[in-house]
């Protein structure tokens, strides 16, 4: 038998990029997906079968905005909290994440880039842990105004000498920058970013349609957690948020818990942005209950979301599986358009979507397994089955 050839069948196939589930199997073999075969195909008798009959079968999660544990380490500290994130998102279908800060000063910036970008760039997966394929850097060139639960000491604008200082010392490992078009050196910013194919997503803004629109001219291409930490949406002065839910080249993300966003907003977005549109988690993991986040003060866990002690909101507790059943409830979105905004839709916005994200021939075989229900019943990376929820996770129907 080929080494690491496997064969799974009896699953429905949520294929994000087909538009539609189905029957069909899938071959693997050394940790890549070699064939999605319909109902009817002759299946191969060398590989090893797994049979997941009542269940059904999509790419793994990826997340872009995961704030995690490592927001409450510094730079020592940077190697376990990023196996506990990485080990904690596995266990709820997510295979691939970017590692994203909060707006912090220039040196503990400096030092937390270089360190998660080593990180990244040395990461070899421990059984069971997710991969962090780059940073998103949340600040710290936002506008003070619409900072949300960022320390205002960490927040700026943007000038070429610390650019340049962040970007070389992350060699590579920064995939977004969320920035505010209006502050101080943003088109130089914006600039620098799209001559290194950086994303540039647009965020804690109060901008102008007429500036949102200049920065897109310049290379934005994505808002960061549509309708938070921005300019409300009036039908007179649009600002960010309307001009993005009319703007084609602009994507966006959605933090979908049912407190960052009224359900009714949500519905509003995934109208407008159709496959435009992506989930995300914006989660908080403390270490323990008095944990500061290295740019905030203390927070209150309500269990949904946390908030700092005036109120504000600074992240979620969500996971990106708990994202495809709430969207699904409070919008009456598609399944299949649910998990292609976990999927598909994140992995194009970094330009991914061939690795990740799909079940197209030589992509990565991270897999999550959902039961009729949608929780996360197992979760491959690589070929291999990392996680498993035991029988008695789920007593019954998921409340609705």
């Amino acid at each position: 038998m080929p080494m690491g050839r496997v064969l799974i069948s009896g699953a429905e196939l949520l294929d994000p990029e087909a538009g539609r589930a189905g029957p069909g199997s899938l071959l693997l073999e050394n940790g890549r997906i070699l064939a999605k075969l319909p109902v009817g195909s002759p299946l191969p008798s060398d590989a090893r079968p797994v049979e997941l009959p009542g269940l059904a079968v999509a790419p793994g999660f990826l997340d872009l905005h995961h704030h995690g544990r490592v927001i409450f380490s510094d730079a020592a500290g940077l190697g376990s909290a990023l196996l506990h994130d990485a080990i904690s998102l596995a266990r709820h279908g997510t295979t691939s994440f970017l590692a994203t800060t909060v707006s912090l000063e220039p040196a503990p910036l400096a030092a937390i880039t270089r360190e998660l970008a080593a990180r990244i760039a040395d990461w070899r997966s421990p059984p069971g842990a997710a991969a962090p394929i780059g940073i998103h850097l949340e600040g710290p060139w936002i506008n003070p105004a619409a900072a949300g639960a960022h320390a205002l000491r960490g927040v700026r604008g943007f000038t070429p000498a610390e650019g340049e200082e962040i970007l070389a010392r992350a060699a590579g490992a920064i995939r977004m920058v969320t920035l505010a078009p209006e502050l101080p050196g943003a088109s130089e910013l914006l600039e620098r970013l799209a001559r290194c194919g950086t994303v540039a997503a647009l965020g804690h803004s109060l901008a102008t349609p007429e500036l949102v629109t200049q920065a897109i001219t310049q290379g934005a291409r994505h808002v960061t957690h549509l309708f938070n930490a921005m300019g409300p949406l009036h039908h007179r002065a649009p600002g960010l948020a309307g001009t993005a839910l009319a703007e084609s080249r602009l994507t966006c993300d959605l933090i979908c818990d049912g407190v960052h966003v009224d359900r009714r907003m949500l519905t509003v977005a995934a109208r407008c942005k159709g496959d435009g549109l992506v989930l995300i988690t914006d989660r908080l993991d403390p270490p323990h209950a008095e944990a500061l986040p290295l740019a905030a003060g203390h927070l209150r866990d309500d269990g949904t979301a946390l908030r700092l002690e005036d109120g504000r909101l600074a992240g979620s507790r969500l996971d990106l599986a708990t994202a495809v059943v709430n969207v699904q409830r409070m919008t009456g979105m598609t399944r299949i358009d649910a998990i292609a905004a976990c999927t598909l839709r994140p992995a194009r916005v970094i330009g991914v979507e061939a690795e990740r994200g799909t079940f197209r021939r030589g992509a990565r075989a991270d897999l999550v397994v959902l039961d009729p229900e949608d929780r996360v019943v197992e979760t491959w990376i690589a070929g291999e089955r990392v996680y498993r929820a035991e029988p008695s996770a789920f007593p019954g129907p998921r409340a609705r």
